[in-house]
């Protein structure tokens, strides 16, 4: 009999915390302790947090005694739980999606968001490094970018290697087969005539300007300009993203499977997040990843011209310092104005 009873004891009513959930006030102790909680277990580490130690914690001015009882409150109500017997506690989905709700305001944060390129690159290595996640980033449409220079580098025995540079060194490399006669006096001739059709012009009207001005092209490369730009067009209608860090979601966290992020995982949070500004919140329910159940996405859309470009992803574990990388983008908002 105590056996089953202590099961029952373990194995709450999962509907009727979602109830209490829903319906709940929580008094301002209480609602402290929570926070106290929620700032201790994502501190990286992902520990339970116990009573002992959020009792001592400056400023708190309660005792064990009455930590302990309003954790059990909680636990009650469905924000936290005790993963064993006489461990701390941890939150659960619901208290995460209760933290997020009450204690952040994050559609007023990094709302109409828009950086550069290079801003968006720096962040998202600098991000992963200092709390080690995974960053996953769209980067503008392709065709829209405008060409600054064009450069030509003999790549290999077969290939020349075509740099689309525009005024931040930033390039989309594109290989092409070589002419007949690959000298480096047709390669120089053949780069001049690239930065005459491309400069200042975006990648898409660089193009047009290229199938229209092919007679005037060098003519020992007239042969291959089909194939040229055929591929530059292939290049242009290719989804573009960059992810960093990706190592570390799999040291900090057991998964089965590769969790593919990249193009099909920025346009799966597109579709959850559609016409959301600001600061959105996907905690592991809302994710693809039906293998690994301790992940959350911070996702941040970002805008050129105040149109839609893409989105910005944070992917790290529920243990994460989640509140100083939300911090991170509260400090951006000056940039996005």
């Amino acid at each position: 009999v105590f056996f089953i009873l202590e099961i029952i004891i373990l194995s709450p009513d999962i509907t009727a915390m979602h109830k209490d959930v829903d319906n709940m006030k929580l008094n301002p102790r209480d609602q402290q302790i929570f926070a106290a909680v929620m700032s201790m277990y994502c501190n990286g580490d992902g520990l339970p947090v116990p009573s002992t130690k959020i009792a001592k914690q400056k400023g708190m001015a309660v005792c064990s005694a009455t930590v302990r009882n309003a954790m059990a409150r909680l636990e009650k109500i469905g924000l936290l739980y005790s993963p064993h017997t006489s461990a701390g506690r941890v939150p659960t989905n619901d208290g995460f999606d209760y933290w997020f709700d009450e204690f952040f305001t994050l559609n007023d944060i990094a709302n109409y968001w828009q950086p550069e390129q290079a801003q968006l690159v720096e962040l998202a290595h600098g991000l992963s490094q200092r709390y080690q996640v995974c960053c996953c980033v769209g980067l503008p449409q392709v065709r829209t970018q405008q060409v600054f220079r064009v450069e030509v580098l003999d790549f290999d025995a077969n290939n020349w290697l075509i740099l689309l540079l525009d005024r931040a060194g930033q390039s989309h490399n594109i290989c092409i087969n070589k002419p007949h006669d690959p000298s480096d006096s047709q390669r120089y001739e053949f780069a001049t005539w690239l930065n005459t059709v491309f400069s200042q012009q975006s990648l898409i009207e660089g193009l047009y300007r290229m199938q229209a001005m092919a007679n005037t092209a060098p003519r020992n490369c007239h042969d291959s300009l089909t194939q040229w730009t055929r591929e530059l067009s292939q290049k242009l209608g290719s989804d573009n993203s960059i992810v960093v860090g990706e190592n570390y979601l799999y040291k900090k966290i057991d998964c089965e499977q590769s969790l593919n992020i990249g193009v099909s995982f920025l346009n799966f949070v597109e579709d959850k997040l559609a016409f959301k500004n600001g600061v959105s919140i996907l905690n592991t329910e809302n994710l693809p990843f039906s293998s690994c159940d301790e992940l959350i996405v911070i996702s941040v859309p970002y805008f050129q011209n105040q149109e839609y470009q893409s989105r910005f992803c944070v992917i790290c574990p529920k243990s994460a310092q989640l509140e100083k990388i939300i911090q991170e983008f509260k400090l951006l908002e000056p940039l996005s104005s």
